[in-house]
């Protein structure tokens, strides 16, 4: 098992992002380029009736060559970050688009679908680790609402510190008799 985050070969993934197609139409299908005239590319075959324009590229993608695995993977842990700063989606564009010249919004949307799974695995492998670093987050805001007499704020605290350690099962109040 590779660690998280690390370049495997068999990662299909980072091939899909690789290999797809660089613009797709309202309902999803890849819309390649028409060829050039005069261009005699393949035809349609019986085993595969829609290789047309599989070969075909759009010209701009011929200028910059197709980023390498470890450009893929740093660009999903970029792409992590900004997604843990809650950065808007017009500011991930915009920054894709200038760092990496990433010009295909549907690319920029494979690239997060990837980085966020990848976010849900890591949280699912270490939750204990996650869960102690929230632990440890809330005492402090409870400590601090305290010290400001701000005591709603540090109850709320040590209610939610409550539930995610399991102290409080049952609602903190009874459910209203009928």
């Amino acid at each position: 098992m590779a660690a998280l985050g690390e370049i495997t070969p068999e990662d299909p993934a980072i091939e899909a992002l690789r290999n797809s197609a660089p613009l797709e139409d309202a309902d999803g299908n890849p819309i390649w380029p028409e060829p050039p005239p005069g261009h005699k590319g393949k035809g349609r075959s019986k085993r595969n009736p829609a290789a047309v324009g599989v070969s075909n590229r759009f010209p701009q993608q011929s200028v910059s060559p197709r980023p390498s695995r470890s450009e893929v993977e740093q660009r999903i842990a970029t792409l992590q970050l900004w997604l843990t700063q809650r950065q808007p989606a017009v500011m991930i564009r915009d920054q894709a688009a200038l760092l990496w010249e990433m010009t295909s919004y549907t690319t920029l949307k494979k690239y997060l679908r990837v980085a966020r799974s990848r976010m849900v695995e890591e949280l699912v492998e270490d939750r204990l680790a996650h869960q102690a670093e929230a632990i440890y987050a809330l005492q402090d805001v409870a400590r601090r609402a305290a010290d400001a007499e701000q005591f709603s704020a540090s109850v709320g605290a040590h209610r939610v510190l409550a539930e995610i350690t399991g102290m409080l099962r049952a609602p903190v109040k009874p459910p209203a008799a009928a």
